[in-house]
């Protein structure tokens, strides 16, 4: 087998990254696709996000991308990367329950087990702290307040008076199950709520309304044009080029009246 051309950044940064020695393949049998990737996404990629977001921020990111592509052996691997860069296990999990009301329950219960499994292999005690803030009493005004802070006041009531007749319980939904089940939890704060959302929306692909939407949350929330673009650059390796390019294109809708 030849000697990879692997720079000494793109090992590094998997070695940090990992516990043990994870990619795409295996180096035995594709070491070729295995070279390219491993110095894009380890050392290339990384350059431009290195100033604009923290690093377990960056990791939160792909983390919430894995999640959206649905990639049992990605996901894997970036909660043991999550936790060598100092996420908590309760954060990591807020993450995989926030994809809940985007991605789905067929996605997310055969992520629970994986993820576990990695924390029981680091001693970490199960089950986690409850994170809920809410109960059946007050979970739709929560919610509806919680969107109405984000996006706008009024906008609660502008949904319901736009809303197709026969279909405002899917408004009701949003509000009490979307917003107020998880957007109220503790664990991460709104501004990494929102983010990860993002990361979720791009991830999945063909949800263009969605994703400029949720980039004006993050607008809202606080963070920048500049960390929105670094979290997709993050992203980029593992979701392509399509659905990258269709999450800037997002941004660059929700920020272009500033910048």
């Amino acid at each position: 087998m030849k000697e990879l051309k692997i720079t000494e950044t793109a090992r590094k940064n998997i070695r940090r990254l990992f516990s043990q020695r994870y990619s795409v393949n295996t180096l035995k049998h594709d070491p070729e696709l295995t070279e390219i990737f491993d110095n894009f996404a380890y050392d290339e990629s990384l350059k431009p996000t290195e100033g604009p977001v923290l690093e377990k921020t960056r990791v939160m990111c792909i983390l919430a991308s894995t999640i959206g592509c649905g990639s049992h052996l990605a996901f894997r691997n970036y909660v043991d990367a999550c936790l060598n860069v100092g996420v908590k296990p309760r954060e990591i999990r807020e993450v995989v329950y926030q994809a809940m009301p985007y991605v789905g329950f067929n996605y997310v219960i055969d992520l629970l087990p994986i993820m576990n499994e990695v924390f029981e292999n680091n001693d970490i005690k199960l089950p986690l702290d409850p994170q809920s803030t809410t109960t059946p009493d007050d979970r739709m005004e929560k919610g509806r307040n919680y969107i109405d802070e984000v996006f706008g006041k009024g906008t609660v009531d502008n949904m319901y008076e736009t809303c197709p007749k026969g279909q405002e319980h899917i408004i009701d939904y949003l509000q009490g199950y979307c917003y107020g089940d998880y957007y109220t939890r503790n664990g991460i704060d709104a501004q990494h709520r929102e983010l990860m959302t993002f990361c979720f929306l791009a991830s999945l692909g063909g949800c263009p309304n969605q994703m400029e939407s949720h980039a004006v949350a993050n607008k809202n929330t606080g963070t920048s044009k500049t960390e929105m673009v670094a979290a997709v650059t993050a992203m980029l390796p593992y979701i392509g080029f399509p659905r990258s390019l269709q999450a800037l294109n997002a941004i660059n809708k929700a920020y272009e009246h500033h910048f």
